[in-house]
């Protein structure tokens, strides 16, 4: 009887071993990885690439898109620009990263205030960040220059 009681013991500590070493790597397994290459925002996106990217814009600005650069290990894979406005969530947008690399655009109706947007992964990790401003003012004229007199 004391043998038959080691040897379950045994078998079953044997077990638990085969087991821990086959379960423990699935559940450690990191989602594939996806990196943001670069962020820019800007006032128009033209040919698949943003116009004259900045971080400040006037009050004449009504959308403001945001251009990602992305690479990923596994596609399909998708991202979400979510977009803060003082500090207060306002806009979340689900994209798709079909290819690697890809670019990828969201837009947002803006008003004036502080801004930034977040990229994060489908689990809601932040990948990276940019943050931008709207002017309560319009953009200020250009001096005018008169052509010398003769």
């Amino acid at each position: 009887m004391k043998r038959y009681i080691a040897a379950s013991a045994l078998i079953a500590a044997f077990s638990c071993a085969v087991y821990a070493q086959t379960a423990l790597p699935a559940a450690q397994k990191a989602a594939p990885e996806i990196k943001i290459e670069k962020i820019v925002t800007a006032a128009s996106i033209e040919n698949r690439e943003p116009v004259n990217g900045t971080a400040a814009f006037d009050s004449a600005t009504t959308r403001v898109y945001t251009w990602t650069k992305v690479t990923a290990e596994q596609v399909p894979a998708k991202i979400k620009h979510v977009y803060y406005k003082d500090g207060k969530k306002v806009h979340e947008v689900e994209l798709t990263v079909s290819s690697s690399p890809y670019r990828v655009w969201s837009w947002k109706s803006v008003t004036p205030g502080s801004w930034k947007v977040e990229i994060t992964d489908e689990a809601g990790t932040v990948l990276s960040s940019s943050e931008f401003t709207v002017s309560d003012k319009p953009a200020a004229e250009p001096a005018k220059t008169e052509a010398p007199r003769k």
